[in-house]
């Protein structure tokens, strides 16, 4: 799979691609538009964000962290958190391991 082909931006929402689902692990791909936001959240189970394409605001704990191609980032559990697109296009992986 390409995920850069196969993910399908939506203007009204959030993107979601599913890559990889086992008994242990759930992988999958976030598109976000420029402006479009991930809503405030949480993460249940341990989860690190990978950033694929463009650049995301990620917002946790008060603080902004403008994160581009490449950058990752550790998501504690339970603590809010959410996510904005700042390039036009904008794709994160996050991986999930599932307790």
């Amino acid at each position: 799979m390409n995920i850069f082909e196969t993910l399908q931006f939506n203007s009204s929402k959030p993107s979601i691609l599913l890559v990889r689902k086992s008994e242990t692990v759930k992988m999958f791909c976030v598109g976000l538009l420029k402006d479009q936001l991930l809503a405030k959240h949480q993460a249940k189970v341990p989860t690190l964000l990978v950033v694929l394409k463009g650049e995301i605001q990620f917002s946790i704990g008060g603080d902004d962290i403008v994160m581009s191609q490449s950058q990752t980032f550790q998501i504690p559990v339970n603590t809010d958190h959410e996510v904005k697109g700042c390039a036009n296009e904008n794709i994160f992986l996050l991986t999930q391991e599932l307790i």
